[in-house]
C-alpha cells in the first residue's frame, strides 16, 4: 500500500501538459476532472488546493456505471459531487485547502465544507476571503489552472481555458506561492 501523496513513478517520469478550451472541449474537461478526483480519492495528495472564486457542489465523478463503487462504495449510482469525493479524500489521510469568496452561490458548498471540517478539523481548511478570484487545482504532483470556477456552468458551458501541467518544479513552485500567501489566513479561519 502507498503511503499518502506517495504517487507512483509513472506521473513523475514525463511532464505533461495539456491546454483545454470549454465548451468545444468540455467533455475533455469533464474527463480530466473525473481522472483528478479519482485519483485523489484513491491516493491522496498531502495536502490538495482547492481554489475557486465561485464553487457549488458540482458533480465531477460520473458513476452512472458503478465503475468507481470501489475507490468508495458508498458513492451513490450516478454523478458524484465534489464535497462527497473530498469527503472520501479525507477520509483517507489526505489534506485539502479550500479558498472561495463570500458570495450567495457558494454558500451552500461553504455551509458543506464547515460541516464537513467538524469530522476532519485537522485535514480541511477553509478560507472565504473577499475579492479572491484565483482558480485552480492543484495536488503532490499537478496543477489544473486556468479561468473555470468550480461549478457546473464552469465545468461544462462556460467558455473557459483551462492548462494542465506536471512539470514537478513547476507545481512545487505553485504549492510554495500557495502556502506562503494563504497558509496563515487558512490556519486562523480553521481555528475553533
Amino acid at each position: 500500500k502507498r503511503a499518502v501523496g506517495d504517487r507512483s513513478s509513472a506521473s513523475r517520469a514525463g511532464v505533461t501538459m495539456l491546454d483545454l478550451t470549454g465548451p468545444t472541449q468540455s467533455r475533455a474537461i469533464r474527463d480530466l476532472l473525473q481522472s483528478l478526483f479519482a485519483l485523489e480519492a484513491t491516493q491522496p495528495s498531502r495536502s490538495l488546493w482547492l481554489l475557486s472564486a465561485w464553487l457549488t457542489d458540482a458533480p465531477v465523478i460520473d458513476n452512472w456505471a458503478r465503475q468507481f463503487s470501489a475507490i468508495d462504495p458508498e458513492w451513490v449510482v450516478g454523478p458524484v459531487v465534489l464535497s462527497t469525493v473530498l469527503r472520501t479524500t479525507l477520509s483517507r489521510g489526505g489534506s485539502v485547502n479550500v479558498i472561495t469568496r463570500p458570495d450567495s452561490i457558494n454558500e451552500p458548498f461553504i455551509a458543506t465544507m464547515r460541516s464537513l471540517r467538524t469530522q476532519f478539523p485537522l485535514s480541511l481548511g477553509l478560507l472565504v476571503e473577499p475579492d479572491f478570484h484565483d482558480k485552480g487545482l492543484v495536488g503532490d504532483d499537478y496543477e489544473l489552472a486556468g479561468s473555470m470556477n468550480f461549478t457546473r456552468k464552469g465545468i461544462e458551458t462556460n467558455s473557459e481555458h483551462l492548462i494542465f501541467r506536471t512539470d514537478a518544479e513547476v507545481v512545487a513552485e505553485r504549492r510554495l506561492d500557495l502556502t506562503a500567501r494563504w497558509q496563515t489566513k487558512l490556519d486562523a479561519a480553521s481555528r475553533p
